[in-house]
């Protein structure tokens, strides 16, 4: 269970497959409220089977990671990825992210290209649309997740109360949704400047990012970005089709990795 200090935050990560002479790793992000485990722990053992070495990080402020600055950025967290790749030792590396951490993977994409080999932002937005503004802060809201989601309550606590205290997760949720409807925002022009080859994934019914179109947003303006939208599936692509989801990923490894 390794532990690494990376821009003043004490980073907790697990590893899957031995690293490989000369061979670029692959670095899973979770998404909002999670962890690295309870996102991939189905996926990382698989990829690290199919030959990659992989790193999964709790982001600060989630899980065992520590949360210095009682932040949530997007721009942090990519930063901390960055760091992280190098500070083990690689000089890029493969990086998905799911959800949030699409957006986190999406951001260390522009913000930090020299350490992406690839990139697989997977519900992950380009842009704030109108749409999650006007939905997310309720969804997020401690008080209704407490009336209608307590399971949801329940595991936060469960996933960040040992570190952080069995109140953390309200924070968490305020510090969210406050970045949720904020960044990123990259524009067109922003986006065509990327050089790295990416794959951007999001189910055809996921109700977050479906109906502003930001996965076709990104595939439009990224070049050479692939776009894969799963007929039927909803936001955890990786979970709803997870043999599909592989073969996908391996895939695009072995024609653009």
């Amino acid at each position: 269970m390794p532990w690494m200090t990376v821009n003043d935050a004490r980073l907790y990560y697990e590893t899957f497959g031995m690293p490989l002479p000369h061979a670029v790793p692959l670095v899973l992000i979770h998404g909002s409220t999670g962890t690295g485990r309870s996102d991939w722990d189905v996926m990382a053992p698989r990829l690290a089977r199919a030959g990659y070495h992989v790193i999964v990080p709790d982001c600060r402020g989630h899980g065992q990671s520590a949360n210095p600055n009682r932040s949530y950025r997007f721009r942090e967290l990519a930063a901390d990825t960055a760091a992280l790749v190098r500070a083990l030792g690689f000089e890029r590396a493969h990086l998905i992210g799911h959800s949030n951490g699409g957006n986190v993977v999406l951001v260390a994409l522009l913000e930090h290209p020299e350490v992406v080999a690839t990139c697989i932002p997977q519900a992950a937005n380009g842009y704030v649309s109108q749409d999650l503004i006007d939905k997310e802060p309720a969804l997020f809201d401690p008080d209704r997740v407490t009336r209608d989601a307590p399971q949801w309550r329940d595991d936060m606590q469960a996933l960040h109360g040992p570190t952080h205290g069995p109140d953390y997760w309200r924070d968490l949720l305020r510090l969210t949704v406050a970045e949720i409807i904020a960044e990123p925002n990259y524009t067109p022009a922003d986006l065509g400047r990327v050089r790295r080859p990416v794959l951007v994934i999001q189910g055809a019914n996921d109700r977050v990012n479906a109906p502003g179109r930001h996965a076709q947003y990104l595939a439009e303006n990224i070049p050479g970005a692939e776009l894969w939208l799963p007929a039927g599936v909803a936001h955890t692509v990786h979970r709803e089709q997870p043999e599909e989801w592989l073969t996908r990923v391996l895939d695009f490894y072995q024609r653009r990795g």
